[in-house]
């Protein structure tokens, strides 16, 4: 009996830590610091000197000995990580004790078992270039744009944004790196700081209310490919070791190229008329040639054949025969007289 009893009581479990996460979540703000946590509070890897004891047993007080995650998020089945913790009030979280098993951690000692839940999640953060206010749905990221486009970078951090902060403070701060196409690097980005951007909210554009504004293609400098990413600040944790925004890249067209444009539309124009000129003039040429090459055959086979059927050379020799013939017969005719 006791195996059917426990699924359906871990489904409660669970969707009672669900309805406390989102409870939580609105008024996740940490406090009286940032390093002071609180039950279903959201920690991250690489923050450091963090103070845990208010997740202890009220009543007993006991110190924080460990975290621990189990199958299923349920604490009624088996641990799958278990962190240690050899001090609460002040606490590393160690990425490499964690491993990438995100999710809800219940704070544990000896004496009390289980006291309180806590979420472990990644400083994560990302990036992309769009075109300025009003038209932010409108990604630049690979394409080549003009030197009169006017652009902004789109900050996401759904976790960071949303968690890391006490009250109206919000302490995690980004810059935004540029690359030049001659490989140099600056947070100054057409004349305007993007260093210590402050991660208020979960999603964000640089020309906000009270961030450094858009930007100007034509200000970046010379015609190329530029890359920017976000990298982590503050706090010091995330600086050196939570991992950098993927790159967005985009492409700054060669202003000198577009002034040049209309300069080879006349130079190419002109050269085709001349080439269509002589194209005609040739044919002519070979017309006549053609023509004078038909023409001597015909004479040519008509004098051949006129003589070869009238002979006209053959016709006088009969006659002078004839008359020689005659001479003679009146000769004989004389003497025989």
């Amino acid at each position: 009996m006791t195996p059917e009893r426990n699924p359906g009581r871990a489904i409660i479990i669970l969707l009672a830590l669900c309805l406390l996460a989102l409870c939580a979540g609105p008024a996740g703000a940490r406090g009286p610091t940032i390093s002071d946590i609180q039950p279903y509070d959201t920690i991250f890897v690489y923050e450091e000197g963090l103070n845990l004891t208010q997740l202890r047993d009220p009543t007993t007080k006991s110190p924080i000995t460990a975290l621990q995650k189990y199958q299923d998020d349920n604490p009624d089945r088996g641990v799958t990580r278990s962190i240690p913790v050899a001090d609460d009030t002040n606490f590393d979280v160690q990425e490499f004790l964690v491993r990438g098993d995100y999710g809800p951690y219940y704070a544990f000692n000896p004496t009390d078992g289980n006291t309180a839940l806590v979420f472990i999640r990644e400083p994560e953060i990302f990036l992309d270039v769009v075109l300025a206010n009003p038209n932010h749905n409108e990604p630049l990221a690979g394409l080549t744009v003009s030197p009169n486009t006017r652009i902004a970078f789109r900050v996401v951090s759904p976790d960071v944004g949303a968690f890391y902060r006490t009250d109206n403070l919000y302490p995690a701060t980004i810059d935004l790196v540029l690359t030049t196409p001659g490989g140099a690097e600056t947070t100054r980005i057409g004349g305007l700081n993007f260093a210590g951007l402050n991660v208020s909210s979960t999603r964000f554009y640089t020309d906000d209310p009270g961030m450094p504004g858009a930007i100007r293609i034509g200000d970046l400098g010379a015609p190329g490919t530029y890359s920017v990413r976000a990298v982590w600040s503050t706090p010091a944790g995330f600086e050196a070791n939570a991992p950098d925004s993927e790159p967005v890249t985009f492409t700054v067209a060669n202003r000198v190229g577009v002034d040049t444009t209309p300069t080879p539309a006349p130079t190419v124009t002109p050269t085709p008329t001349p080439t269509a000129t002589p194209t005609p003039t040739t044919p002519p040429t070979t017309a006549p040639t053609a023509t004078e090459t038909a023409t001597p055959p015909a004479p040519t086979g008509t004098e051949t054949t006129v003589p070869a059927t009238t002979t006209p050379t053959e016709a006088p020799l009969p006659v002078g025969l004839a008359v020689v013939a005659l001479g003679l017969a009146v000769l004989l005719v004389g003497r025989r007289r």
